[in-house]
């Protein structure tokens, strides 16, 4: 496995950090949504909940797949809301 650089590592946690909020701000949103947006969260929660249970564990092609992650959770969080601009999180 490879080593975590404090850049990589930063980027890492940053990347837990937004998903944990945006997990939970999906969560919330959710109650309001219909189907289709209950659809598509059903297929984004189980790989957000992957990759928040390895964390720090996870190396080069698992940190793209994190900032993947993150910009699918932001355009789900973003069409929940109604918001054309993604929502981005910085």
């Amino acid at each position: 496995m490879e080593k975590t650089t404090p850049d990589r590592g930063a980027e890492l946690d940053h990347h837990l950090s937004l998903l944990r909020t945006l997990r939970d701000e999906i969560r919330l949103d959710l109650h309001l949504a219909g189907m289709d947006a209950r659809d598509e969260w059903a297929k984004l929660e189980p790989r957000v909940s992957e990759l928040l249970r390895r964390g720090t564990q996870l190396g080069t092609a698992s940190r793209r797949a994190a900032r993947q992650l993150v910009a699918s959770a932001e355009r789900l969080r973003a069409s929940l809301r109604g918001r054309a601009d993604g929502g981005r999180l910085t």
